[in-house]
């Protein structure tokens, strides 16, 4: 091992005292010779096509001209390396779409959302953040409910609160039998996805984005301090999680890959703004595909196991859910033999 490191070690030296009269042979060794798992930047992403067609010119005179054989074979092999880089993505488009749709999910989709943890820290702090502001408020007053949502819907909620019998926990609307739940659980996935498209289009307008951020965090908040005045608080809530950490998480990210649009047309930084959307709708993309699978997954548990399964079965399930997010996007895509990535 040690002998091989010591021959491209030489190698490497090689060929920078042979290509050490053309600087664009040189950044191209600097750059083929970085690790597959390293990250490029946006200069390196710039300078690749252009060095390698530098180099693809060289060699072919090099081979016409017959002269310095070995510079030609080390060339060869650089531009070979760049080569892969360049279509790194060749090999994987010939893959079935089902395989190449799973990649998606499962590997490329986590790295792309651990690259944009500043923008989805951003939403989630905001959601957050109003939701417990919105329970403590109302928890102190109940008044203030009726500023913060709809006073019709208020009024609804506490008239199903005074209405229940002792000892009968508060299930709010989802009081569906059964029966019911194919039907509704379709509904809900329909409207699920409805809303997902309103939180993407919302976020190519950021303030309108918030708004709606905003505003469903406050009902959020708000409607479950309501219930806590009559000490329902824990059983809405373990009904609305039962099915909320899939489904207000999947609406995280469909805003968060919106904003990715917004920031390529505001900071398209080393690329016109054209290139830029271009590059980064495929980060969109990576955002989105997770979104309707976990929204369908929602759908059914907010139709089947939320209204009518025991506490136990909604905590387990909620767990299961929150558990299942976190190892997907801490370890998703971690492979050591991941392709390179563009630098945020």
């Amino acid at each position: 091992m040690e002998n091989s490191e010591v021959r491209s070690a030489d190698a490497n030296d090689a060929f920078a005292a042979r290509a050490a009269k053309d600087a664009a042979l040189e950044r191209l060794r600097v750059l083929v010779a970085r690790p597959r798992t390293s990250v490029m930047t946006d200069r390196d992403l710039l300078e690749l096509p252009r060095l390698y067609r530098h180099a693809c010119t060289r060699l072919a005179r090099l081979e016409q001209e017959g002269e310095d054989p070995r510079l030609a074979s080390e060339l060869r092999a650089r531009i070979a390396v760049a080569h892969g880089l360049l279509m790194i993505d060749e090999a994987r488009a010939e893959r079935p779409w089902p395989l190449r749709a799973l990649d998606l999910v499962l590997r490329v989709s986590p790295r792309a959302i651990r690259a944009e943890w500043r923008l989805l820290t951003l939403s989630l702090v905001l959601l957050y953040g109003l939701a417990l502001v919105a329970y403590g408020a109302v928890r102190r007053d109940l008044d203030l409910a009726y500023s913060l949502l709809p006073p019709a819907a208020v009024e609804k909620e506490i008239d199903q609160l005074a209405h229940l019998s002792a000892g009968e926990p508060f299930r709010g609307n989802f009081s569906f039998g059964l029966g019911e739940s194919p039907v509704t659980a379709g509904w809900i996935m329909l409207h699920n996805l409805g809303v997902g498209v309103l939180f993407f289009a919302s976020a190519l307008l950021p303030p309108l984005y918030f708004y709606m951020l905003g505003s469903n965090a406050l009902m959020l908040g708000t409607y479950t301090a309501v219930a806590g005045h009559w000490g329902q608080a824990g059983a809405i809530s373990s009904i609305l999680w039962t099915h909320g950490v899939l489904e207000i998480q999947a609406l995280v990210l469909v805003g968060t890959a919106g904003l990715v649009l917004v920031r390529a047309w505001v900071r398209p930084g080393a690329y016109s703004r054209g290139h830029a959307m271009v590059r980064e709708s495929r980060r969109a993309l990576e955002l989105l595909a997770p979104v309707v699978p976990m929204l369908v997954t929602a759908g059914l548990i907010e139709g089947f196991v939320s209204p009518h399964a025991p506490l136990a079965a909604r905590l387990s399930v909620a767990g299961a859910s929150a558990l299942a997010l976190v190892l997907w996007l801490a370890l998703g895509g971690r492979a050591s033999d991941a392709p390179l990535d563009v630098g945020d």
